[in-house]
């Protein structure tokens, strides 16, 4: 055991420390550039090349319907009758158009527009989870970074401690075994700072990626705070991906409406003239008629029976989705009030007293009333008191953003 005077000696040590903090090569984020969440999210949102494929494909569906909607084109055709060894020949042009009488062509527009509905709609989901996607390594990064510095804290602390015990032991003054332990903590803490590090490093070249940056690692700027509770309006579900399944039901309907069309023959009306020629003259004419399929060996019975699968898949589709969305809002938004009472419990509980059993610890180590092993016990149960209450506050804003993705936009 040190005497007296070696712990007052380390006591204070570690009470000029709190008060001045000596800098340490932890902190790699010096330098780095910046970025808050909201910044975040507007370079996200413009610089992905996810956001680029979301507009080709809303484009795609808006061309989609003006193809169904084009009018099809005439047909011009010429040709020649004639019989080898009389001179005789009829020469025909023909200019034939399509007629569309069963509004196979309307129920087509509708068919499309429903189904770029549904393609909007599901983008539009889509990049609500790229959102989501591109909040969580935010929040990963800003739970790292608070993490690397509650670890920190504790390593100044401690470090100093053991500088201070091992000049004493140097000195002959005290013996090794107090500066052996506390070294040996400071081994385990720096272990745990290594693993701290690794992952906010990651994180913060993530957000690089997300920005379309991948080898620029960015430094979050916000603070780790407990989010607020969820309004009552957080309780209803609309989701982009539900409605998309409608739409696409409704798309089958309007194709199941024009395959129970087919009966209808696609009629052609067939205008022209003719030319006749013979060695007792010529001759100019008119060719009028009309023409259509005949409806013997497909009368639309397969692509009915497809639409109509089609049609109850979908219906079926957005009934569970809609099922599925309110059982994940309820449970998001319970699971993020109990997070939330969680995390301001802790905070008011276990990591304030760690905190203040810390600073009883070392004033009772430097009057000689604890021993070393109980002073580093304190000591590792702060840190871990501080670790977890960030803990416990990230948990809470994962829960939150489990909530959003649930019920569809913001609580």
């Amino acid at each position: 055991m040190l005497p007296r005077i070696t712990r007052v000696v380390a006591g204070l040590a570690m009470t000029l420390v709190v008060v001045q903090p000596v800098p340490t090569h932890a902190d790699e984020g010096v330098g780095l550039p910046t970025l808050d969440e909201a910044t975040f999210l507007q370079r996200v949102l413009a610089r992905s090349p996810r956001s680029e494929v979301f507009a080709d494909r809303k484009r795609a569906a808006r061309a989609a319907v003006t193809v169904a909607a084009v009018v099809p084109n005439p047909t011009l055709s010429y040709e020649r009758e004639a019989v080898p060894g009389i001179d005789a020949h009829d020469d025909f042009v023909r200019l034939e158009w399509p007629v569309d009488l069963a509004g196979r062509r309307r129920l087509a527009v509708a068919g499309a527009r429903a189904n770029a509905d549904a393609e909007r709609l599901t983008v539009d989901r889509e990049a609500w989870l790229l959102e989501i996607e591109a909040r969580q390594a935010y929040l990963d990064a800003v739970h790292a970074r608070e993490s690397v510095a509650r670890l920190d804290a504790a390593r100044t602390s401690l470090a100093t401690m053991v500088d201070a015990l091992r000049s004493r032991a140097t000195q002959g003054d005290a013996s090794s075994y107090d500066a052996d332990r506390a070294a040996l903590e400071l081994d385990a803490l720096d272990d745990e700072r290594a693993t701290a590090l690794r992952s906010l490093a990651i994180a913060r070249l993530r957000l690089g990626g997300l920005v379309g940056e991948p080898a620029t690692a960015y430094e979050p700027s916000d603070r780790l705070v407990i989010p607020p509770r969820p309004s009552e309006t957080s309780r209803g579900a609309h989701r982009p991906d539900v409605d998309a399944a409608r739409a696409r039901a409704l798309h089958a309907d309007r194709e199941l409406t024009i395959a129970q069309r087919s009966w209808f023959p696609r009629l052609q009306v067939m205008v022209g003239m003719m030319s006749s020629g013979s060695s007792s003259g010529d001759g100019l004419g008119y060719v009028v008629g009309i023409g259509g399929e005949l409806p013997l060996l497909n009368r639309g019975g397969a692509a009915a029976e497809r639409s109509r699968a089609d049609a109850r898949r979908w219906r079926s589709e957005a009934t569970a989705l809609a099922a599925e969305a309110s059982a994940e809002s309820e449970q998001a938004r319970r699971e993020l009030v109990l997070r939330i009472a969680q995390a301001e419990a802790y905070a008011a509980g276990p990591a304030k007293r760690a905190d203040d059993l810390q600073r009883r610890a070392s004033v009772a180590y430097r009057e000689g009333d604890r021993p070393i092993l109980e002073l580093l016990d304190v000591e590792r149960g702060a840190r871990h008191a501080a670790v977890r209450a960030i803990e416990l506050i990230y948990e809470a804003r994962r829960a939150e953003l489990v909530l959003r993705r649930a019920i569809g936009r913001n609580p």
